[in-house]
């Protein structure tokens, strides 16, 4: 369990704190918009509101005493104010929600340790997934590798992992099968291929796509 700062109650920030929440962490989330924190409060373990533009306001809530701060301000000043001002006050680890390029590079020489550009993400996600009938999900891991659910290729149905070299051949890694909605890791070299489950595989976009061709 990890205790984490979420600043601004955004749509982002938002469902960000609700899932953290889900998965057993304590998230404090803050904004200066009382109407916003009225609607999500009891969904979070704790909230407040505030102007966290304001040094002394951030510095109230122990921002060092947190395993991460995220910044889900929309507005860029105030996402660069935040930013500086956490550095300064000790935040371990600060994560910053950006909305452009130059957004992302400001954030970065302000002191944020990573940078979440949801937008451009979800986009490039999407264009993935359309322009590839045989990718049904993926995650983007840099800026050429992520991690696919494909479906599997015809002529790896009845094969073994180790049979088909997967890893040297086609220079992607077989993580798991997907039947349904449950996901089961794949250990053993002696995995047989089967028509009827979908598999998780890791590597580049383009070695992907030959893949799935």
């Amino acid at each position: 369990m990890n205790t984490i700062l979420i600043i601004g109650a955004g749509k982002f920030g938002t469902h960000l704190a609700i899932d953290l929440c889900e998965m057993g962490n304590e998230v404090m989330l803050v904004d200066k918009s009382e109407r916003k924190i009225d609607e999500i409060a009891h969904k979070v373990t704790t909230s407040e509101i505030g102007d966290y533009t304001v040094k002394s306001n951030l510095a109230s809530l122990g921002v060092e005493d947190y395993d991460f701060v995220f910044v889900c301000v929309g507005d860029f000043k105030d996402s660069l104010v935040i930013v500086d001002y956490l550095k300064e006050l000790g935040a371990k680890f600060i994560i910053a929600k950006a909305s452009s390029e130059i957004h992302e590079k400001f954030l970065l020489k302000n002191g944020a340790d990573r940078v979440v550009y949801p937008e451009r993400d979800v986009a490039y996600n999407q264009a993935v997934g359309f322009s590839n009938n045989h990718v049904y999900d993926f995650i983007k891991l840099d800026d050429d590798t992520g991690i696919y659910e494909i479906e599997v290729p015809d002529k790896w149905c009845g094969k073994s992992l180790e049979t088909l070299n997967v890893r040297r051949i086609h220079n992607v890694s077989v993580l798991a099968k997907k039947v349904g909605n449950s996901v089961t890791a794949i250990q053993s070299p002696d995995y047989v291929f089967n028509k009827t489950e979908h598999i998780i595989v890791m590597g580049t976009v383009e070695n992907v796509r030959k893949l799935t061709k």
